[in-house]
């Protein structure tokens, strides 16, 4: 599934999700056209976007989330 079918599902607008992120909204919508590649996003940035996406209540999907991502990021920085 895509950020911004994700972002779309949870009722989030960009402006929204750059702001818990931290980010610009412009960021959000490279990241959504794929300008930024996640693998090439910084570590902080990628756990935040995964909060921001991943509801309160599913503490252990983002566990596993945050785990596959810096599993990929390692890999492809090795």
């Amino acid at each position: 599934m895509e950020i911004e079918e994700i972002r779309k599902q949870r009722g989030l607008t960009q402006k929204q999700l750059a702001e818990q992120i931290g980010v610009s909204p412009r960021w959000v919508q490279k990241l959504e056209a794929g300008e930024i590649k996640l693998e090439n996003i910084t570590f902080i940035n990628a756990i935040k976007l995964i909060r921001a996406l991943t509801p309160h209540d599913d503490e252990k999907q983002i566990a596993r989330d945050l785990y596959v991502i810096a599993r990929r990021m390692l890999r492809e920085n090795a």
